[in-house]
């Protein structure tokens, strides 16, 4: 046994006595045990260690970063406890502080090069059956930063203002935001709407071609124009094929319509000289013959098979495009 003593406040209630102070992951890591359901299917709760997760955390301590979650510990039978002016003393051995949340964390920060402080909340006299609610209300309650908000937030951190992510976030802003695109109005930026293109389909989409032959030769300005260009002559020929142009925006169809981006600008070029927004039409006329009713979802097996078709039928129509038209 040993007599620990910290800098504590008292964060609990009149039904609830927890602690917050501040533990070394070694220190933490010599005091405590976690239940696993895969190692006591009988008392187990906790989910297995994912040692890959808890290496990745390893390496972003030992890069200088902290990590301000606290994890959550609960009191074992036989720990004494004490708290007066602003001090928590402890007595405690091997397994005395059960781990309810922030296994990965305290694991990878054990295994890391530098013995890091970690902020801990300390619940005394819980049963385990308050243990597991806690566990439960704490990761059911979670919830993860959507994947098209971390696309976004990514322009906070691109360094370089010609990087992939600084481009896109432009791109994708100006495309929204200029009358003259056929995406005007019609990008949302953190969430999903209906009728709107996100940054999920629009990274997809984009990242491929902005380090492509044909999009990475341009300015900015020469950028935004040849995919304005692009999705107009998309738009007119979705209007000859549906009445409408609301495809457009179906994820899907977006991203697989850009995968043929640069044949169609090569197609452009060669037939017409020119990577106007009327020459790119004449090209993807070539894809009017589709039946989109083979092409249901929006996974990427429905992207590929899409954009293989477009990509199939732009070939049939380049082969007639270089037959005579008036053989007598």
């Amino acid at each position: 046994m040993r007599e620990i003593k910290k800098p504590a406040f008292n964060i609990g209630n009149e039904s609830v006595e927890v602690y917050l102070t501040a533990m070394t992951a070694k220190e933490i890591f010599s005091f405590s045990k976690v239940s696993r359901v895969n190692e006591n299917p009988d008392k187990g709760y906790q989910r297995h260690l994912n040692e890959s997760r808890a290496k990745s955390i390893a390496e972003y301590l030992d890069s200088g970063n902290i990590i301000p979650g606290a994890i959550i510990l609960s009191t074992q039978q036989g720990v004494e406890i004490s708290y007066e002016n602003n001090e928590l003393s402890m007595t405690l051995d091997n397994n005395s502080l059960f781990v309810i949340d922030g296994q990965h964390r305290l694991y990878g920060s054990h295994i890391a090069k530098t013995d890091v402080l970690l902020p801990v909340c300390i619940f005394n006299g819980l049963d385990q059956k308050a243990e597991v609610q806690y566990f439960i209300d704490i990761n059911s309650t979670q919830k993860g930063v959507p994947k098209t908000l971390r696309i976004e937030l990514m322009k906070f951190l691109a360094e370089d203002e010609t990087s992939i992510d600084t481009l896109r976030s432009k791109l994708f802003s100006e495309l929204g935001s200029s009358p003259e695109s056929p995406l005007y109005g019609r990008t949302s930026a953190t969430a999903s709407a209906r009728g709107k293109v996100t940054l999920v389909p629009f990274k997809d989409a984009i990242d491929p071609l902005l380090e492509g032959d044909v999009l990475s030769q341009f300015s900015f300005e020469d950028k935004k124009k040849l995919l304005i260009n692009y999705l107009s002559a998309t738009e007119g020929v979705l209007e000859e094929i549906d009445g409408n142009n609301d495809r457009l925006t179906t994820s899907a169809f977006f991203q697989a319509i850009f995968k043929i981006f640069d044949k169609v600008c090569r197609m452009s070029l060669t037939h017409h000289k020119s990577y106007s927004s009327s020459s790119m039409k004449n090209i993807l006329t070539g894809i009017k013959p589709i039946d989109f009713s083979k092409h249901s979802g929006s996974n990427q097996a429905t992207v590929s098979g899409m954009a293989k078709e477009f990509s199939d039928l732009l070939d049939i129509y380049s082969k007639r495009m270089g037959e005579p038209t008036d053989l007598l």
